[in-house]
């Protein structure tokens, strides 16, 4: 009977023994496929699968600690834990956890102790002090592996305070020390992002192929190869990237890239003035990867050829209109829709110039016609052209052409059309801007000064010559519209009439330029939250969607300036009503308009107080 008890009681302590030390086999295995998945998406979220098993992590430890508290894996336990609520972003937990760990292993433990509480101080928004810590523990007696993970958890830090600089030189530190091949292979990935950024192609070449030889995640080491082609190319080695591209292209082990190798091709043609071979190599990848971003980028390539290459705008916009419909999710899907937008707006543009000048030959022609009667001479003034109009198509179709489709040279005579025939039109000091410019921007000093002068000299105190006076080192003037603004917010605390009066100023000077939409903008919005003038308030909010209709200004007040049209309309229905049929005429005696220099200030027509 005693053997019997004997026997067991060994058996009963192996069986506890092995239960207690699965369940932290267990957590130790959840913890380790948690961190592959993570490291495999090393910058991005943490994805939801590696979430659920650092869930488990915890579990399974606290289990260990709960059921055998005196357990030798105690040490090992309380990390996985603290390291889970982690990477969880469960930072206060990870803290406790972390703690309590120093209160009892930190003394024997010093660098898991140091280096875990640094990361935690770290994410709860202590950049600096977890830099300091962390440099601190680096002057400590450590592994080679403990200084590779000192200096990654540096690097880290370092990039979110976009010390890239530094960031890199810790990395390459890191990559150096570590004896894990999969972290190097991560390492790597970092250096190489990092340095292709940085336009450090050699060091670029060099990381990414490190990351073929150390990686085992497959998607990077497509991405690797791919880059390595990229960089060639961009290094002028056209040689060793049609060799690279056409040995991968036969690799069956990397048809997920063969898409984006057939893109770098058509690059590579570009570069080497081959323009028809990179045509015809775009459509056949549309052809042979439909529906996918490969098939999209080669619709806004192509789309791009035809608008810069080609001036094909009827061309350039079908290309761009078929990203959106080939591949919804691509990268150059908002780039293609706003080109298809402009292409479109230069066409309305070119269309309403056509009718309003078509417009103005037939009212000519009539005018000749037609005898002067003061009837033919209202008939004649409906007709007319709308000069303003015409301005802000010809500004609307320069700025496209300079700014948008880069042909500055084409765009000057846009502006010039509105400096030489429409000098009336809101859009005038403009285009003597815009055009002065760009003439200095294509080196034709000439027309640059003429326009810069004549700038200078019809509107010396507008926000525009005061931005030439600065390029050209000239002395400011007083009175200019930017300080005016700056004149007027400072008063409006002390004296508030007086500063409307200033921002009132700036419209009668320099109604064309940003500074008179802010302007017309406080106006508006004090006239109404402040004063509660209704019909001042409209007045101005009408000024800035009539002069500003595309400003942030007028975006931001639409639909207050909505809301108290309707709200007057139903004043003055109500109004009408109420009024008795007595038989009495009612004349309104218009006011006098206010006088302005030049016929470019705004008439005054605010409620006085």
């Amino acid at each position: 009977m005693k053997y019997r008890h004997f026997v067991a009681f060994p058996l009963g302590f192996c069986l506890l023994s092995c239960a207690y030390f699965n369940t932290f086999y267990n957590a130790e295995q959840y913890f380790k496929k948690a961190e592959k998945i993570r490291l495999e998406k090393a910058g991005e979220t943490i994805p939801v699968s590696a979430i659920d098993s650092y869930s488990k992590v915890i579990d399974k430890s606290r289990l260990v600690l709960e059921k055998y508290p005196d357990t030798r894996y105690r040490k090992d336990a309380l990390l996985l834990i603290g390291k889970a609520h982690f990477y969880r972003q469960e930072y206060r937990l990870a803290e406790a956890t972390f703690q309590q760990f120093a209160d009892e292993f930190g003394e024997t433990y010093p660098f898991e102790r140091g280096y875990w509480q640094a990361m935690v101080k770290w994410k709860q928004g202590k950049s600096q002090a977890a830099l300091e810590a962390l440099a601190t523990n680096l002057d400590e007696s450590l592994s080679k592996d403990q200084k590779a993970e000192m200096h990654l958890s540096i690097s880290e830090i370092q990039l979110e305070l976009n010390e890239d600089k530094l960031a890199l030189e810790n990395l390459l530190k890191g990559a150096e020390l570590t004896s894990d091949a999969d972290q190097r292979g991560q390492i790597y990935y970092r250096i190489s992002i990092l340095a292709f950024d940085k336009k450090d192609y050699e060091l670029a070449l060099s990381a990414n192929k490190n990351v073929i030889r150390y990686s085992v995640s497959k998607k990077r080491i497509e991405e690797a190869n791919l880059q390595i082609v990229r960089i060639h190319r961009l290094l002028g080695n056209w040689d060793v990237v049609m060799s690279e591209i056409k040995s991968i292209l036969v690799d069956d082990r990397f048809t997920r890239i063969h898409g984006n190798l057939e893109l770098e091709l058509v690059r590579l043609y570009q570069m080497q003035g081959k323009n028809d071979m990179a045509k015809n190599r775009l459509e056949s990848i549309i052809k042979d990867y439909p529906r996918s971003g490969n098939s999209a980028e080669a619709y806004y390539m192509l789309g791009e050829i035809a608008l810069n290459e080609d001036w094909d705008l009827d061309d350039a916009e079908k290309q761009f209109s078929q990203v959106t419909r080939e591949y919804r999710k691509s990268q150059y899907t908002p780039t293609a829709n706003l080109r298809v937008k402009q292409i479109k707006s230069y066409k309305d543009s070119q269309i309403s110039i056509a009718t309003l000048l078509e417009t103005f030959v037939n009212t000519q022609t009539d005018s000749i016609n037609n005898d002067s009667s003061a009837v033919n001479e209202v008939q004649t003034a409906e007709l007319s052209p709308n000069y303003e109009s015409l301005a802000n198509h010809y500004y609307n179709m320069g700025e496209l052409v300079a700014f948008h489709f880069n042909r500055p040279t084409e765009a000057i005579p846009y502006f010039m059309n509105i400096i030489d025939s429409l000098p009336t039109t809101g859009q005038y000091a403009k285009a003597l801007f815009t055009a002065a410019y760009l003439a200095a921007q294509q080196d034709d000093t000439t027309m640059a000064i003429t326009l810069r002068d004549k700038l200078l000299n019809k509107y010396p105190r507008s926000e525009f010559a005061e931005y030439m006076r600065a390029r050209y080192g000239m002395d400011n003037l007083d009175g200019s519209s930017n300080q005016l603004f700056r004149q007027g917010e400072l008063e409006w605390q002390s004296d508030p009439d007086g500063a409307l009066e200033i921002f009132k100023q700036i419209l009668h000077q320099d109604e064309s330029s940003d500074v008179a939409a802010r302007s017309a903008m406080f106006l508006a919005v004090m006239y109404d939250r402040h004063f509660s003038q209704a019909d001042s308030a409209i007045y101005y909010y009408d000024w800035l969607q009539s002069h500003k209709p595309e400003s942030e200004q007028a975006l931001a007040t639409i639909n207050r300036y909505e809301e108290l049209q309707q709200m007057i309309s139903m004043i003055n229905q109500v109004d009408t009503k109420d009024v008795p049929d007595n038989g009495a005429e009612i004349i309104a005696v218009p006011e006098d308009p206010v006088e302005v220099d030049n016929q470019e200030a705004v008439e005054d027509t605010t409620i006085e107080n």
